[in-house]
């Protein structure tokens, strides 16, 4: 019997090293891990098994050196495992809100390109503030089939009734750059409900090597000029293409 359906479960080829890295849940059927040309077979329930089985082989490995793969965001996790095989140590550190520095996604023609920006500077802490209608349209990642709004309400209603941490869910930070790779909401509603000045306790990722730093110019220069090459050679097709024509 044909598959009814596949869903793509995620899709790494972009996060591992390899040309395709995919899950799929073939409904009806199986789950497929696709790792290049080799198709890994499992029923769901060994599928979940599996996964059982690969989150206490980590734990055992100490990859994240002292701490639980419990204590981060899954989406998190995702995107900084290429670096983790660098990773040298983590550390509990303190620092002011004021000192911390937000990721901010921009799009233009449907590409991202990331910018630095101040906490009170993000349309989510202006509109904890001000009420202001920005961020109801500005877009989010790794919250899915939640809307800004009640992304952003929760996380503070759960602040003010657990504290901060809670869980052992600390903002994180990677060697001597104050980025947030984690928790940028969370130091958000931290400074919106006790000043920027408020010092805070926060997890910080020491890496070997420089694969872990943002170097915003550079990552956005590179995407700008793809977007023009792109664009160039479309436009050279259709001027070539009208002159076939005459």
């Amino acid at each position: 019997m044909s598959n009814p359906a596949v869903i793509v479960l995620d899709n790494l080829s972009s996060i591992k090293k390899f040309k395709r890295f995919v899950i799929e849940d073939n409904i009806g059927e199986s789950i497929h891990i696709h790792i290049d040309n080799i198709r890994l077979d499992f029923t769901i329930e060994e599928y979940l098994i599996f996964a059982r089985t690969i989150r206490e082989s980590i734990e055992e490995m100490d990859v994240l050196k002292g701490f639980s793969i419990s204590n981060f965001d899954e989406s998190f996790l995702k995107n900084c495992s290429p670096l983790l095989p660098n990773l040298l140590k983590i550390k509990k550190e303190k620092i002011k809100l004021k000192d911390l520095i937000c990721i901010k996604h921009n799009t233009f023609y449907g590409e991202t390109y990331d910018s630095k920006s101040k906490l009170n500077r993000t349309k989510a802490y202006k509109y904890l503030n001000n009420k202001t209608g920005n961020f109801l349209q500005y877009p989010q990642f790794n919250y899915f089939g939640v809307d800004n709004k009640s992304r952003l309400n929760n996380l503070l209603d759960s602040v003010k009734d657990n504290g901060y941490p809670h869980n052992d869910n600390f903002i994180v930070l990677f060697n001597g750059q104050n980025i947030i790779r984690d928790g940028q909401h969370r130091a958000i509603v931290l400074a919106h409900l006790f000043g920027r000045n408020h010092e805070v306790e926060v997890l910080r990722f020491y890496f070997k090597g420089s694969d872990h730093l943002i170097k915003f110019f550079k990552t956005n220069f590179i995407k700008l000029f793809k977007f023009c090459l792109s664009k160039s050679f479309n436009l050279t097709k259709r001027v070539i293409k009208k002159i076939i024509r005459k």
